[in-house]
């Protein structure tokens, strides 16, 4: 089970806050966790190329460097120490001020001081910006060696967090056993329903070991000369039957006192159906795991886990894959 000892989180000063730090000061309580709210101060990156720069002066204004470093120093800490006190009760959490730009400088940092688990805001903009430029939140999740929770700071700052319906959609990969393991951990900490999902998007992949399935030639071409069957209907079938298999091993661990576990097999778009159910069930948190894939490829098509981030009605925890 992954033990969590010390939580990084990211704060963006102009965004809303509050929904990421109660979300991580509500993952602290129930984890037995610290945490640290990082800010990074990315302004004066574009004017460090400018001669003025060098010579400790801002272009086109009548302060110095230092002192406006200083005076965004003293402005950032007081809002963070304002968070703290207000949504962290109950939590030790500590303050960290750093200058650069936000992913290179977070992935920097993590590089050096341990964190199991992250928490990150994310904001909505219009897709061609999100495909192109991408949110710090999504190139930092690209990189992370650790969890990181995605919490909407759209989210409504007065609905406080809470953590009783989890959704974990799992495609039975070896990459996602990392994400299965955040389930079950999450599950004992008071979730008092979990729905587990499976989308079946290709019956023949191996996982559903379609060279066992059942197949029926003359009932086929019986059936088709009144009303043509679905091609390879037989392996959706097969692969519905291997999913719901799995679930029902899966939801023999999550079982307890007082929680309620529901398989679910799904057949379509995975980040759709995921979000639909997402949606339907009205669940707090959905736990994925992320897979290795990089460069223009993923630029261009983002995975499951980054689409069911962009659209999802709660935050979403994405663990990285451990191939």
């Amino acid at each position: 089970m992954p033990q969590v000892n010390h939580i990084l989180v990211p704060v963006e000063m102009h965004e809303n806050a509050v929904p990421v730090v109660r979300w991580a000061a509500l993952l602290a309580r129930t984890l037995g966790s610290r945490l640290t709210l990082l800010h990074v101060d990315e302004a004066l990156e574009p004017l460090k190329t400018r001669p003025a720069f060098s010579s400790g002066r801002i272009p086109g204004a009548t302060t110095t460097v230092e002192q406006w470093r200083s005076d965004y120093e003293q402005t950032a800490r007081l809002e963070l120490a304002q968070l703290i006190e207000q949504h962290c009760t109950g939590v030790q959490a500590e303050t960290l001020l750093l200058e650069g730009r936000a992913h290179a400088t977070i992935l920097k940092y993590l590089e050096t001081t341990p964190h199991e688990l992250m928490v990150m805001g994310t904001h909505g903009k219009p897709w061609y910006q999100r495909l192109l430029l991408g949110s710090t939140a999504e190139t930092v999740l690209r990189a992370s060696p650790v969890p990181v929770l995605i919490v909407p700071n759209t989210a409504a700052a007065h609905r406080p967090p809470q953590l009783k319906k989890l959704l974990f959609p799992t495609d039975f990969s070896a990459a996602g056993k990392a994400g299965e393991d955040w389930a079950l951990q999450l599950a004992t900490h008071g979730v008092e329903e979990v729905s587990l999902v499976h989308v079946v998007e290709n019956p023949l992949l191996d996982v559903y070991n379609p060279d066992t399935a059942e197949i029926d030639l003359r009932q086929l071409m019986a059936e088709s000369r009144q009303h043509p069957p679905r091609s390879a209907q037989p392996f959706w079938d097969h692969a519905h039957q291997m999913a719901h298999a799995k679930l029902t091993l899966l939801r023999q661990q999550l079982l307890g006192e007082h929680v309620q576990v529901e398989v679910l097999v799904q057949e379509g778009p995975a980040a759709e159906d995921i979000f639909k159910v997402a949606e339907k069930k009205s669940v707090d948190l959905i736990v994925m795991a992320t897979h290795g894939r990089t460069g223009v490829r993923r630029l261009l098509l983002g995975s499951v886990t980054e689409k069911v981030i962009r659209t999802a009605p709660c935050p979403v925890l994405a663990v990285p894959s451990r191939e």
